[in-house]
């Protein structure tokens, strides 16, 4: 009989620690290189999208200078009006009254036996307040004289036009030196 002979590798559990450790190290180098492909693709990207908003920043700087540059030139101009300009304008045409132009309707429509003896404007109230003197008229109630006054105030668009209401306010008999009169308040209210 022949006699056999096996032969034992025992570097062989040996050998596939080495492949295995060498499986190890590849996959960490691959893992490594794939993680600074991706920090390199995302810089990459940033710096692409930095650029391009640079860019957009700075034409819009651009177009903002041109914007400045044409205010400053309309400013400067005589055609310029500025926004404060144009609203003190409006206030001025719209909430104004020409008091001037008011009194001396006042005065033409008024009968001649009605003298105005004050005008009171108070802006507090907002209340345009006409105080006057009339002559007693015989066959007519002192309150319905003053009312005829005032309709008389009312119906003139000139005059009633700005007020809201023009109203009676207080009326009374005065005697002056042996003459009756009605002394009289009328309320204009703005």
């Amino acid at each position: 009989m022949k006699a056999r002979y096996y032969s034992i590798n025992l570097n062989k559990a040996s050998n596939r620690l080495d492949q295995f450790e060498q499986m190890q190290r590849r996959r960490k180098a691959a893992s490594v290189a794939v993680f600074y492909a991706v920090l390199v693709l995302i810089a990459v990207a940033v710096g692409y999208r930095s650029y391009r908003t640079d860019t957009k920043i700075e034409r819009l700087r651009e177009a903002v200078a041109a914007i400045d540059e044409k205010i400053t030139r309309l400013e400067s101009s005589t055609d310029y009006l500025s926004p404060e300009d144009i609203f003190t304008l409006s206030e001025v045409t719209t909430s104004r009254l020409v008091w001037s132009e008011k009194i001396s309707v006042l005065g033409n429509i008024l009968p001649k036996d009605v003298a105005i003896t004050e005008l009171v404007y108070d802006d507090r109230l907002q209340v345009f307040l006409i105080k006057g003197l009339s002559k007693v008229r015989p066959g007519l109630k002192d309150l319905d004289l003053v009312v005829a006054i005032i309709n008389i105030v009312k119906s003139n668009e000139d005059f009633s036009s700005d007020f809201s209401e023009i109203k009676f306010q207080s009326s009374q008999r005065v005697k002056r030196e042996e003459q009756e009169m009605v002394k009289f308040e009328i309320a204009c209210l703005i």
